[in-house]
């Protein structure tokens, strides 16, 4: 048998609601909270052997309520972190549309796998270089926790790479 991932996201954070670019590092809403208590009541008869987290502080919340639900430690990697953005990083989504609307728009018409390798600003993290960090992570993983069933709290551009990588979008 196969080492079992589950791979959630975290709950809403405060970035997301101030519409932050989301390399920065805010906390979890009263909602995102909420949402991370459903996730844990929804994981309850998952038998989960080991629970990593991304080492920012909404994906560590979020594990951390899961975890003591479980009554299981979490153990944090910063290869399961998010995207960085570069010089995007903080910067609100509205002002980043405005002053990269070309690019934006450039990206959004492109198919998802030249979107892997596409960056809106050339200091930023591309989705194929976040699978670079991510996959030999996974890879560790997986071969350290023979049928094991692995609970992984991470972040959306973490996702969606994976997601494209195996094919599941397009």
């Amino acid at each position: 048998m196969p080492t079992t991932f589950y791979i959630v996201r975290h709950g809403q954070s405060e970035g997301n609601v101030n519409g932050d670019i989301m390399g920065t590092d805010p906390p979890l809403t009263e909602k995102g909270i909420k949402q991370a208590k459903t996730l844990a009541k929804v994981l309850a008869s998952v038998a989960i052997d080991q629970i990593f987290t991304s080492n920012l502080l909404r994906a560590k919340q979020t594990a951390k309520i899961i975890a003591d639900q479980k009554k299981s430690p979490v153990f944090e990697f910063a290869q399961i972190r998010e995207r960085f953005f570069g010089k995007l990083e903080g910067q609100k989504g509205d002002a980043v549309g405005k002053n990269y609307r070309q690019q934006i728009d450039k990206f959004n018409q492109i198919s998802l796998i030249e979107q892997l390798r596409w960056r809106i600003v050339e200091d930023m993290e591309s989705l194929e270089e976040v699978l670079g960090r991510v996959l030999p992570f996974f890879d560790e993983i997986a071969n350290t926790n023979r049928q094991k069933t692995i609970l992984l709290v991470t972040h959306a551009n973490v996702m969606l790479s994976l997601l494209a990588h195996f094919s599941f979008v397009n």
